[in-house]
């Protein structure tokens, strides 16, 4: 059933997008500062590790929104 004046339009999504999802990239980002190429001895190291990182991107907006794809 259609109403005057309106439509509905389907645009196709691919089943994994993560270019689509900006927080992707933040974990992306995450991953290969914390974890990436890094031995951590327990997990009070990788949660120590984490929080540096969190202290890191609060300290730099700017850099945060660059990588998001939100600011040029």
């Amino acid at each position: 059933m259609r109403e005057e004046g309106r439509s509905f339009h389907f645009i196709y999504l691919p089943p994994y997008s993560p270019q689509l999802n900006p927080i992707e990239r933040l974990w992306k980002w995450l991953k290969d500062t914390v974890i990436a190429n890094v031995f951590h001895k327990d997990q009070n190291d990788i949660a120590q590790a984490i929080a540096r990182f969190v202290d890191y991107i609060h300290e730099r907006p700017k850099e945060v929104l660059q990588r998001l794809g939100c600011a040029v």
